[in-house]
């Protein structure tokens, strides 16, 4: 598995917002240039303002990824006929060893 690491620590379709004493910043999203940075006093008026550009702003989620499921790595043995308990302890006991996992 290779994964990138992404410098950015934002996703690249959300709104960032903060604030200091006097103002509200958010920083908009824009394809392929830095984030639009827009300011707004910090008062009901400027927050309103802030809030209504935030949820104007409208852009497609990235698809979450896909989960394949892994290929099986052990074959499927098919019995036919009964079993006795002893060929069932044998049994049991040669798929446990090829999982690796030891009997207590």
């Amino acid at each position: 598995m290779s994964a990138t690491l992404d410098p950015n620590f934002l996703p690249r379709h959300a709104v960032h917002a903060w604030v200091d004493e006097r103002n509200v910043y958010i920083a908009i999203p824009m394809k392929g240039k830095a984030p639009f940075i827009d300011r707004y006093p910090l008062t009901a008026t400027g927050l309103g303002e802030a809030l209504a550009k935030m949820r104007n702003y409208h852009t497609a989620a990235p698809a979450p990824p896909v989960y394949t499921l892994p290929a099986r790595t052990l074959p499927i043995e098919r019995r036919s006929g009964p079993l006795s308990t002893d060929a069932r302890l044998a049994l049991a006991q040669g798929i446990l060893k090829r999982l690796m996992v030891t009997p207590r």
